[in-house]
């Protein structure tokens, strides 16, 4: 019985290791290295008006964190300053959002312009 077990725990893994290597093979990584997208005025404002409603959701959200006793109050004002900055990153960058190179991720996009 255990044998059958075994075998069959091996035969799961190595199938759902193929098929992830079957599943990967097809997909494009988005735009590819040194592919420069502009955007016009009005898609940048409709990307401006959803990151706006985003980050006003996450902000309300961590202060609920903080009123329920999840986070403290040097925890919330800690976030919400990381999300101010990376708000304001991404105005200033147009709200086109850089994606940094990890091999370990498999992301190889944004070489620096």
């Amino acid at each position: 019985m255990k044998k059958i077990v075994v075998s069959f725990a091996a035969a799961l893994i190595i199938s759902f290791g193929f098929n992830s290597i079957v599943s990967a093979e097809g997909q494009s990584q988005g735009q590819t290295p040194g592919q420069q997208v502009n955007l016009t005025k009005d898609q940048k404002a409709e990307l401006g008006k959803l990151h706006e409603q985003m980050y006003t959701t996450k902000k309300e959200l961590v202060k609920k964190y903080v009123e329920y006793g999840v986070f403290t109050k040097e925890q919330g004002d800690q976030v919400l300053n990381m999300m101010e900055t990376k708000h304001q990153k991404l105005k200033e960058n147009g709200y086109m959002m850089r994606w940094h190179p990890h091999p370990h991720h498999g992301k190889q996009l944004d070489l620096k312009e």
